[in-house]
């Protein structure tokens, strides 16, 4: 569907606003009737810099604390873990319900809303009744890579019947209702994302107008402002260096797959299969399930970084980043480097695609190296390879087999 540059950023500026905006900490053990335990890992660099001068460290204590308040406050409405939350309550109402949530759960629905459509329905949340069916959801936890058989066909296609996100419906009023009351929802593909931005806005405010400088990391995703300060650069500023991290770093020399460079004002996530996953019979089942067939993801992809821009009024550049670097993986890949080509067009997005046959491709405007060429002592673990190389289907070479009889031994 073809839609402006930049709408998909900016469209919901409202509702985030509607997310009450203070900020919070580093890690924050769940208290409550819940009686789970979670955490939220964040922070923010030691230079970090507003009109070219360093905050002072008190300045950097307050701000992590709000943030951390912040981080807290949404984590309390969209856990599936904890009793009392919005989701946990979603999940548990029935057909025809209506639901109140709080303002993060329905702003972050509404962006679910936006980037399901964007994808093509492989970015959705409503998959929960799959993670459970497969063992990926938190009462598994301590057994993600126990050796399991595959579900029944059968139990596959009934849990695969609830999980349309078409199920779910967004009214006035910050109300959600299900039009079927087997539907699920986990919004742990977008959260993350979605903090860093809520972060984001709130360091901005605190200093509306001036120039930032610095990175906000909320676990797996980053918000990298401006550029980093370096006297000895010209001007005193240069690009930030990233390292994208290998995923079979187990049984290889290297812990870069590549490395980004220059890179400036941009929003950063990285999805791998490194994470909640089990091996049965010589194949990695990952975590990241595929709504089109219920299973999870088989496409060959095993790690995917994608690059947002910050732009002016890019509200959601993180969560738009979280959601694109899991929509990869549930697309065939010459299909998945596609999308992300049309939406480096549309949007200035970037992307690096990794696969079992130990490749990677580069997608969009960004400066990637080869650790390589970034170091000379540094080690090429993946080659890269253009995107019009990539082949229909993906097959595992000798080293990413080698990768899963490792990882089999050390469940055993």
């Amino acid at each position: 569907m073809e839609r402006k540059k930049g709408i998909l950023l900016v469209s919901l500026a409202a509702a985030f606003l509607v997310a009450l905006i203070c900020v919070a900490a580093v890690f924050f053990p769940q208290g409550g009737s819940g009686g789970n335990a979670y955490f939220v890992e964040f922070g923010l660099s030691d230079d970090f810099y507003v009109d070219g001068e360093p905050i002072s460290g008190s300045e950097r204590t307050s701000l992590l604390d709000e943030i951390g308040a912040l981080l807290k406050e949404i984590e309390d409405e969209v856990s599936v873990e904890k009793s009392g939350s919005d989701i946990a309550r979603l999940n548990a109402a029935q057909a025809g319900e209506e639901v109140s949530v709080g303002g993060h759960t329905y702003a972050m629905l509404r962006l679910c809303k936006n980037l399901y459509e964007e994808t093509g329905g492989a970015f959705t949340p409503a998959l929960y009744a799959l993670s459970e069916l497969w063992g990926f959801s938190p009462a598994y936890e301590g057994h993600y890579t126990d050796s399991r058989p595959e579900p029944g066909e059968e139990e596959i296609a009934a849990a695969l019947a609830v999980s349309d996100f078409e199920n779910i419906e967004l009214r006035e009023n910050n109300v959600v209702v299900k039009t079927d009351g087997g539907t699920k929802l986990d919004l742990g593909g977008i959260a993350k994302g979605y903090m860093s931005d809520a972060a984001a806005a709130l360091v901005r405010g605190k200093y509306p107008g001036q120039q930032l400088d610095g990175i906000l990391t909320v676990m797996s995703n980053s918000i990298l402002f401006g550029q980093k300060r370096d006297e000895s650069a010209e001007g005193g500023v240069r690009g930030y260096t990233m390292q994208i991290d290998n995923p079979r770093s187990l049984t290889t020399a290297s812990g870069r797959a590549a490395v980004g460079v220059n890179l400036t004002d941009v929003a950063v996530s990285t999805s791998a299969d490194t994470y909640r996953f089990y091996v049965w019979e010589d194949k990695i089942y990952k975590h990241i399930l595929d709504p089109h067939t219920g299973k999870p993801s088989d496409n060959g992809v095993i790690s995917v970084t994608a690059l947002v821009p910050l732009t002016e009024g890019a509200a959601y550049a993180g969560a738009f980043a979280d959601a694109l670097s899991t929509a990869g993986f549930c697309m065939p890949l010459q299909d998945a480097l596609a999308f992300y080509g049309d939406m480096a067009q549309k949007y200035g997005v970037g992307a690096v695609v990794i696969t079992s046959d130990f490749r990677y491709y580069v997608v969009g405007n960004y400066g990637i190296l080869d650790p390589s060429d970034y170091s000379a002592g540094d080690t090429d673990v993946f080659t890269r390879a253009e995107v019009s190389e990539a082949p229909a289907r993906v097959e595992p070479c000798a080293e990413e087999r080698k990768y899963i009889e490792y990882v089999a031994g050390l469940s055993e």
